[in-house]
């Protein structure tokens, strides 16, 4: 397990603010957070490879603040995967274990399973600069995973890696490691990348872990509108506690009223910022029976532009907000919608993350 406490580093007009967090044996937790945010600063204090200007690392129950990068028994996998060129395959993965004067004959099977597992058995005797970006990236992890880490960390492994391999070596990557049980640290800005890989996820804005946990819960209830904001939901309004029934609370504002669920104890009169994931607006059947969790917010619209990516589809829907909506494109042919077209929308009044404005 590795547990850092109240960790601060600071590096001209930088900081890394009183970053805590816990990553239990075997679990893969995801470092989200965009480019200049402090994730790789923070790996690399956690590696031994930047001093912390405060704060403690605790590796298994030892205090390893203090140690060389060279004995915290850490694998880090930069983003540029640092592969030895005048090296061939077989020599970057056994850079480790020689370096910590290991016996050969005793990380045979190691070598083997790993090879085996990440399937460079076939380029063993190839050299560093030779190899695509997804053969490094195997081989990189191999060679971390050689130096029989404690726990191993993951800096932007697929950044330099096509598309269409990188979806594939995700899946390879989470069932690997899962196999291993070694706990990790996935450093990304990729929001897709950490919705297959993540268990638990922290999100890093500007040096400071402003939310972590479950990964379901942080992508369905962002803990302030710059979390929602950096998640890629675009549907964020301003509006005033107008009203309290029961566990409800009722927004307003210039032309709009939306219900959702009081789970921050709200007081009437609150100032608030509110979001909503473009998943969860739904677009209403003629004829159909209103659900429950909808009922409380329709909205009357015309679409006004209309996107279409590969399996999906995003359309904007002007009326007493401006929402954008996301879903399936089939349901785009199945309600025959088109630009200009009038619609009514329904929300999932859970979907609807509320923050005190500060």
């Amino acid at each position: 397990m590795l547990k850092i406490e109240n960790l601060y580093y600071k590096a001209g007009d930088f900081l890394l603010k009183a970053v805590t967090l816990k990553v239990e044996k075997g679990e893969y937790f995801v470092l989200l957070g965009p480019t200049g945010s402090g994730k790789t600063t923070l790996a690399k204090c956690v590696c031994g490879l930047h001093r912390n200007s405060g704060g403690k690392i605790f590796l298994n129950g030892a205090d390893i603040t203090e140690l060389p990068p060279e004995k915290r028994k850490i694998g880090y996998l930069p983003q540029d995967f640092a592969l030895f060129p005048n090296m061939n395959v077989r020599e970057n993965l056994l850079f480790a274990p020689r370096m910590q004067k290991k016996d050969m004959k005793d990380i045979k099977g190691r070598l083997d399973y790993i090879v085996k597992t990440l399937g460079i058995d076939g380029i063993l005797e190839r050299t560093a600069v030779n190899l695509s970006g997804g053969e490094k990236q195997r081989v990189a992890l191999g060679r971390a995973l050689l130096a029989d880490p404690e726990i191993l960390i993951l800096d932007e492994p697929f950044s330099s890696i096509d598309t269409g391999l990188k979806t594939n070596l995700w899946f390879e990557m989470k069932d690997l490691l899962s196999t291993l049980k070694i706990p990790v640290i996935h450093i990304t800005h990729n929001l897709d990348e950490a919705a297959v890989l993540a268990g638990k996820m922290g999100v890093l804005i500007n040096g400071e872990i402003v939310q972590q946990g479950e990964k379901e819960d942080i992508f369905s209830k962002p803990a302030s509108a710059e979390v929602a904001q950096y998640l890629g939901i675009r549907n964020i309004y301003s509006g005033k506690i107008a009203g309290l029934d029961g566990e409800r609370i009722i927004i307003t504002g210039e032309n709009f009223k939306i219900t959702a669920c009081n789970d921050k104890n709200f007081s009437k009169g609150e100032k608030v910022t509110f979001s909503i994931r473009a998943q969860d607006i739904k677009i209403m059947k003629e004829n159909f029976a209103v659900r429950d969790e909808l009922k409380d917010n329709i909205f009357e619209g015309a679409i006004k532009a209309s996107h279409f990516l590969s399996d999906s589809c995003i359309i904007k829907v002007e009326s007493a907000l401006n929402f954008e909506l996301k879903f399936p494109s089939y349901i785009y042919q199945r309600h025959k919608l088109y630009n200009g077209k009038k619609v009514r929308i329904g929300i999932w009044q859970k979907g609807i993350s509320v923050f005190r404005d500060t």
